[in-house]
C-alpha cells in the first residue's frame, strides 16, 4: 500500500509541477553586484585620483553655452531690465578691449579695417561707484542717527571694499559673463562689474531703481554684523571721557560688580562704569583692564544707539518706503552727532 501511495505522489508531482513550486516556500530572491564591478570601480577611482582634480574651465567651453541666453537669464533672475547694449557693456573690462586691439595688431590688421566696437565699462563703473557710496552713506546715516561721522565712514568703507563687492558680484552670477583677461576673475574685476551694473541702472532707469538694487544686494551684507567690529576705536576710554565732558557729566568711575576664578586660568571680572551715580556700561573680561575697556565700549554702544537689541535695518517693503533726506542734510546731521 505504501508503494502505491509513493507512486501516486510521484506521478502527481510530474503531472502538476505547479503544486511542487507552490509548496517550496524557502525560495528567496537575492540581488548583488557582479564580481568584477567592485574592482572596476576601485580602478576608476584610482585613475581619477592619479589625474588630480578637475581643471577649472570657463563656462563657455561647454557645448550648450550661449552668451546671449546667459545675459537674458541673468537680468531675469535679478528682476532688472537693463538695455541690451548697457548690459553687454557692463561686463566688458578695459583689459579685454586692450587685449583685442593687441591681437589685431599682432595679426597685422591694418588701420583701414573697422576698429574694435567693444566699449569698456569704465564710465558705468565710475557712475555706479558714486551712486553706491552716496546711497549707502545716506541710508546708514538715516538708520543710525546717533552714530558719529567716523562710524558711518567706516561702515561705508567696509561695504565699498573689494571683498564685499566681489562677494556680492560673484553670488549674483557675474563670474561666467565677464569679458576680461584673467580667469577666474580677480576680486577687483568682480567689484568693478558690480559697480558697472549699478551705473547701468542709473543710465537706463535713473537713481531710484539703482538705489533699490544697492539696498537689496549690497546693504543686506550688514545683516548680522556688529557695527563696532567694522568701526575700530583704539582708545574707547578716552573717547568716552571726551563725550561725558562735552555733555557736562562726571567722569566715568569703574567699579567691580562681581568676580570669579581669581588667580586661575578661567578668571572672570565684571566691571561697571558709573557717571553721576548712573550705570552707563558694563562688561566681562578675563582681566580688570580688559573688562574696563569692554565696559567703555558698551557705554559707547548705548550712547551711539548701537546695542545688540537695536532695530534692524529696513529692507524689502520697509526699505522701499524709506524716504532719505538730501545728502547735505545727512552729512551735517552726522557731523553734529555725539
Amino acid at each position: 500500500m505504501s508503494m502505491l501511495s509513493r507512486s501516486i505522489l510521484r506521478i502527481a508531482s510530474r503531472l502538476i509541477p505547479v503544486i511542487g513550486c507552490q509548496a517550496n516556500t524557502n525560495v528567496v530572491q537575492r540581488c548583488g553586484y557582479k564580481k568584477h564591478v567592485p574592482e572596476v570601480l576601485k580602478e576608476m577611482k584610482a585613475r581619477r585620483k592619479k589625474l588630480g582634480p578637475e581643471p577649472l574651465r570657463h563656462r563657455s567651453v561647454w557645448v550648450e553655452w550661449s552668451y546671449d541666453c546667459e545675459l537674458y537669464a541673468f537680468a531675469k533672475r535679478l528682476g532688472e531690465s537693463w538695455s541690451d547694449d548697457t548690459l553687454r557693456t557692463a561686463f566688458v573690462e578695459k583689459s579685454y578691449v586692450e587685449q583685442e586691439e593687441k591681437q589685431r595688431q599682432e595679426l597685422g590688421v591694418s588701420g583701414e579695417q573697422p576698429p574694435v566696437t567693444l566699449a569698456s565699462n569704465v564710465e558705468l563703473s565710475r557712475t555706479g561707484e558714486g551712486q553706491c557710496y552716496k546711497y549707502t552713506t545716506s541710508y546708514i546715516t538715516q538708520n543710525l542717527p546717533k552714530a558719529p561721522k567716523e562710524c558711518i565712514d567706516s561702515v561705508c568703507t567696509y561695504l565699498m571694499s573689494d571683498d564685499v563687492l566681489s562677494h556680492v558680484s560673484k553670488n549674483i552670477g557675474t563670474s561666467d559673463l565677464i569679458l576680461c583677461t584673467d580667469f577666474p576673475p580677480e576680486k577687483s574685476t568682480l567689484a568693478n562689474v558690480f559697480k558697472a551694473l549699478v551705473g547701468g541702472l542709473v543710465k537706463d532707469h535713473g537713481s531710484r531703481q539703482a538705489e533699490q538694487f544697492v539696498q537689496d544686494f549690497l546693504l543686506t551684507q550688514l545683516v548680522g554684523k556688529d557695527i563696532l567690529e567694522l568701526w575700530e576705536m583704539p582708545f574707547p576710554e578716552k573717547t568716552l571721557a571726551a563725550i561725558l565732558q562735552k555733555q557736562g557729566k562726571e567722569p566715568a568711575e569703574p567699579r567691580l560688580l562681581w568676580e570669579t576664578g581669581r588667580n586661575t586660568l578661567e578668571a572672570s571680572y565684571n566691571v561697571g562704569l558709573y557717571s553721576s551715580k548712573q550705570l552707563i556700561g558694563s562688561s566681562v573680561g578675563e582681566t580688570l583692564e580688559t573688562a574696563q575697556r569692554m565696559a567703555a565700549l558698551d557705554a559707547l554702544r548705548r550712547i551711539y544707539g548701537l546695542c545688540n537689541n537695536m532695530q534692524n535695518f529696513p529692507f524689502g517693503k520697509l526699505g522701499r518706503q524709506l524716504e532719505l533726506p538730501p545728502q547735505t542734510e545727512l552729512v551735517k546731521k552726522a557731523s553734529e552727532a555725539v
